[in-house]
C-alpha cells in the first residue's frame, strides 16, 4: 500500500462528507423547504421521511437515529402534529411508549419536498459528463462498501 495515496484518502474521507452535507443542506433540502414551507425545518423533514419509510417509530427510536435531544423531538413532534402532518399515538401494551406515524398530509408534503430535490439534483448533475457519472457511480459503491465495513 501507498502511504501517500492513504493519506490522501484520509484527509478526503474527513472533508468530504462535511462539505457534501453541507452543500446538500444548502443547495436542496432547506432551499426548498423554505420554497414550499416557511414552517419546515430539515429535521422535520428527516422525521417525516423516515416515517415514509417505516409505518411507525417511537420517539425514543427517532431521537437516537438523529441523535437530537428527547425535548427536540418533542417540540418537533409538536410543530408536526400542529401542521397535520403527523400523528401520535401510545403503545398499547405500554403506555409509556409513545410512537409517531405520518398522516396522508404528511405524505403528501414529503412526496413533494422528495420530487423538489430530484428536479434540482438532475438539474445539478447535468454539469459532469458520461466518464464523470460513471467514476462517481463508481465512487460512490467503494465508499458504500467501505461505510458497510463497520456495519460487520
Amino acid at each position: 500500500m501507498n502511504n501517500e495515496q492513504i493519506n490522501r484518502i484520509e484527509e478526503m474521507l474527513m472533508v468530504i462528507p462535511t462539505k457534501m452535507c453541507r452543500n446538500m443542506d444548502q443547495r436542496f433540502v432547506n432551499f426548498i423547504l423554505k420554497d414550499l414551507s416557511k414552517d419546515l425545518a430539515k429535521h422535520h423533514f428527516m422525521v417525516m421521511k423516515m416515517l415514509q419509510e417505516k409505518e411507525k417509530f417511537y420517539v425514543t427510536e427517532i431521537v437516537q437515529m438523529l441523535g437530537i435531544t428527547k425535548s427536540q423531538m418533542t417540540t418537533s413532534v409538536d410543530k408536526l402534529l400542529n401542521l397535520g402532518y403527523v400523528e401520535r399515538c401510545a403503545d398499547t401494551t405500554d403506555r409509556r411508549k409513545i410512537y409517531v406515524s405520518i398522516t396522508k398530509e404528511g405524505n403528501k408534503i414529503t412526496n413533494k419536498i422528495i420530487a423538489r430535490i430530484k428536479e434540482r439534483f438532475y438539474e445539478d448533475i447535468k454539469v459532469l459528463s458520461q466518464n464523470e457519472l460513471n467514476d462517481l457511480e463508481k465512487g460512490l459503491k467503494v465508499l458504500n462498501k467501505f461505510c458497510s465495513l463497520s456495519e460487520q
